[in-house]
C-alpha cells in the first residue's frame, strides 16, 4: 500500500472542504465505502475520521480555519495523503463490520457514527482485517459486541453514569483546557462580512437577486470572520460590534471557558457546561442511535464548547452572527424603530401587530402598576433579542450536533424568522396566563 505513486498537488488558498476533497481524490481506489457519490469523503468521514484522527485538529488548529492559505493547504493535503494506507485499511474494516452487523442482526446505532473511529483505530493497530473467513468473522463479532454493549440503556442514564467517574472529568477538563487555548483569531476585519449580510438579510424579488443572495451567503459561510469574532469574544480588547452580555449570550465579558460539569441550571448559552449541553442534546434528540457513543459524544462536545460561539461548523457560526445583527432590529414595543435589514423590518412589523404586544403597549401607556408576570413579559419585549438569540443558539447547537447544514440562504432566513415566531408564541402564552390571573383576581 505504498503511497509513492500518489500525486501531491500544490495547494493554493482555497476553502477547507475543497482542500480535503483534493487530497481525498488523490488517494485513489480503496476508500469507496468512506466516500460519497461525488467521490469526495462523506460528511461523517470528515467528522469522525479525518478531523479528529488524521488532521488532529486539537493539536493542529491551523487546519480548522474555513479558508486555508497556500502553505497550510499544501500541508493538509500532505497529511491526508500520507495516511492513505490507514484510510484504505479503515475502509476494509468498515466493510467487514457492516457485513457482520447484518449477519448478527444488529439494528441499533448509526454504523458510520459508531464504527468509523473504531475502524481507523483497528487500521492503525492491526493493519488489514484478517483474510481468512473464520478469523475475520470472529474479529468482527468481537468488535461489534464491544461497541454495542450497554446501548440499550437510556442515553441520559449512560451519560450520568459516565461523568460520575472523576478520571473521566479530569480527562475531559484537560482536553477542554487544550482546545480552549487552541482557538485564536487572525487580524481580518469584520466590515466586508457584515456588509454581505445586507444582501443576505435584504430583499430579493427576482430570480437573479435570489441567485446573487445565495452566492453571497455561500461566500460568507466560507469566510473566517465569524470564527474570528467568536475568538475575539474571549479577549478583553476584542473590539466586537456588540456586547455578548447585553445580547444575553454570556454572563461575563470577555467570555470565559465553560466548565465540564456544573450544578448550575439555566445558564446563558456560552456559559453552559459540557454536560449540560449534552443532556439537552440527548433530551431533544429523536433518534439517539444516530449519535456516537457517550465517550465520543463527550469528547466532541468539549471541542464544540471550545469552538467560537460554542459551534463547530462555520455555517452555524455565520448564522449566529447573522442573528446577532438581526436581533438589533427586533424591537416590538417601539412603533417607529428604524431597522437596518429588510428581514428585520418584516419580522418586527409582524411582532408589533400581535395582540399581546398591543396589550403590553396599552399597559405601558396607561402607566398602571405592573404585575410581576406582566413586568417579565414587558422586559422580554424590551430586550427581545436576548430570548431570541438564546433560542437561535439552541437551534444551531442542535443542527451542529446532528450535522444539519445551514448552507441554503432561504433555509437560514426561514430559521431566523421561525425562531422569532417561536419566542413570540412563548410570550403570547405568558400573556394568556397573565390575563387569566387578572380574571381570577
Amino acid at each position: 500500500m505504498s503511497t509513492g505513486h500518489l500525486a501531491r498537488p500544490v495547494a493554493v488558498a482555497m476553502p477547507r472542504r475543497a482542500v480535503i476533497d483534493q487530497a481525498w481524490h488523490a488517494i485513489g481506489p480503496g476508500v469507496e465505502v468512506l466516500s460519497g457519490i461525488d467521490g469526495g469523503p462523506l460528511r461523517r468521514t470528515v467528522k469522525r475520521i479525518l478531523d479528529p484522527l488524521v488532521l488532529r485538529l486539537r493539536s493542529n488548529p491551523q487546519f480548522s480555519v474555513p479558508v486555508l492559505a497556500a502553505d497550510e493547504a499544501a500541508a493538509m493535503v500532505e497529511v491526508i495523503i500520507d495516511h492513505a494506507p490507514q484510510l484504505r485499511c479503515t475502509a476494509a474494516w468498515f466493510a467487514l463490520l457492516k457485513a457482520h452487523r447484518r449477519r448478527l442482526r444488529i439494528t441499533t446505532g448509526n454504523a458510520q457514527e459508531l464504527y468509523f473511529p473504531v475502524c481507523f483505530e483497528l487500521a492503525v493497530t492491526e493493519g488489514v482485517p484478517p483474510q481468512h473467513e473464520d478469523a475475520a468473522a470472529q474479529a468482527a463479532e468481537t468488535v461489534l459486541r464491544r461497541i454495542h454493549d450497554d446501548r440499550d440503556r437510556t442515553a441520559v442514564e449512560v451519560l450520568n453514569r459516565y461523568v460520575e467517574d472523576q478520571d473521566v472529568i479530569d480527562t475531559l477538563t484537560r482536553q477542554l483546557d487544550r482546545s480552549w487555548r487552541d482557538v485564536r483569531s487572525s487580524d481580518t476585519i469584520a466590515g466586508p462580512f457584515l456588509a454581505g449580510l445586507t444582501t443576505v438579510l435584504g430583499p430579493a424579488d427576482r430570480h437573479a437577486a435570489r441567485v446573487a443572495r445565495q452566492r453571497v451567503w455561500s461566500a460568507l459561510i466560507a469566510d473566517a470572520t465569524p470564527f474570528n469574532l467568536g475568538a475575539r469574544a474571549r479577549v478583553a480588547s476584542g473590539g466586537l460590534p456588540w456586547s455578548i452580555v447585553e445580547l444575553g449570550l454570556s454572563s461575563t465579558e470577555p467570555q470565559v471557558a465553560p466548565a465540564v460539569f456544573s450544578g448550575a441550571e439555566g445558564a446563558r448559552p456560552l456559559d453552559r457546561s459540557v454536560v449540560d449541553r449534552l443532556r439537552a442534546t440527548l433530551r431533544r434528540g429523536l433518534d439517539h442511535d444516530e449519535l456516537p457513543d457517550i465517550p465520543a459524544l463527550c469528547a466532541e462536545e468539549v471541542d464544540r464548547a471550545c469552538a467560537p460561539w460554542g459551534l463547530l461548523s462555520e455555517d452555524k457560526q455565520a448564522t449566529l452572527v447573522a442573528g446577532m445583527e438581526l436581533a438589533g432590529d427586533l424591537t416590538p414595543l417601539t412603533e417607529q424603530a428604524s431597522t437596518r435589514y429588510e428581514l428585520g423590518h418584516t419580522i418586527a412589523a409582524r411582532l408589533r401587530k400581535e395582540a399581546y404586544v398591543l396589550h403590553a403597549r396599552r399597559y405601558l401607556a396607561d402607566g398602571d402598576p405592573l404585575h410581576p408576570r406582566q413586568r417579565q413579559v414587558v422586559d422580554d419585549l424590551r430586550a427581545f433579542g436576548r430570548p431570541y438569540l438564546s433560542r437561535l443558539w439552541a437551534r444551531l447547537h442542535g443542527r451542529d450536533v446532528w450535522q444539519e447544514p445551514c448552507d441554503d440562504v432561504d433555509d437560514v432566513r426561514a430559521l431566523l424568522e421561525g425562531v422569532a415566531r417561536s419566542v413570540s408564541l412563548d410570550h403570547r402564552q405568558r400573556i394568556k396566563t397573565m390575563l387569566e390571573l387578572e380574571v381570577a383576581l
